[in-house]
């Protein structure tokens, strides 16, 4: 009997093994990680990399361009993503997307355009394109994604965690995106 099973398990663990990896890195329901590719209605995103970024230090500095000193008791949060617009219709990201931490303290995105690293809200994403768009600071930046910043409470960002970025789905439930800092 057992010579019978070894010719079926190796071809079934292969498949499964496939069906395993295909899935890994993206996401469709309404919750994912940072770096999978998640689709929130016609755009998919992807969140490269969540950081806090530090005005102090000079290679950051130049992302927080046109925000205002914050007191001790507050830091920046930097969630660095690319979107791309699968649909035939522009695409303007949603300006109430959020961070939220594990107490439920909410955190809504500034405008961070000057710095030309930031995503801008106020632009729509045409059908085809990707953000951040090529040639720009952001997509040619360290961190290779367009800028999303957050003014959040030091305590959230050190003891608060896990952080979620709650991406609206145009009128459905928001998708979830576990953020890794």
């Amino acid at each position: 009997m057992s010579t019978l099973i070894k010719p079926v398990a190796a071809p079934l663990a292969a498949l499964l093994a496939a069906a395993v990896l295909a899935g890994c890195g993206s996401s469709e329901s309404g919750e994912a990680q940072e770096g999978q590719f998640v689709k929130v209605g016609p755009v998919v995103y992807q969140v490269q990399l969540t950081r806090l970024v530090n005005p102090e230090q000079r290679s950051d500095k130049q992302l927080l361009r046109g925000q205002v000193p914050l007191p001790p008791s507050q830091q920046y949060l930097a969630v660095f993503m690319r979107l791309e617009n699968k649909s035939s219709k522009p695409y303007l990201p949603p300006r109430d997307m959020k961070v939220v931490d594990t107490v439920g303290n909410q955190y809504l995105p500034l405008d961070a355009t000057q710095s030309g690293f930031g995503l801008d809200f106020f632009e729509p994403l045409q059908p085809g394109d990707h953000a951040p768009l090529p040639d720009s600071p952001a997509a040619e930046g360290p961190d290779r994604g367009a800028m999303v910043l957050f003014r959040v409470k030091t305590q959230s960002a050190t003891d608060n965690l896990p952080l979620v970025l709650e991406v609206p789905s145009g009128g459905k439930s928001a998708v979830d995106i576990k953020l890794d800092i």
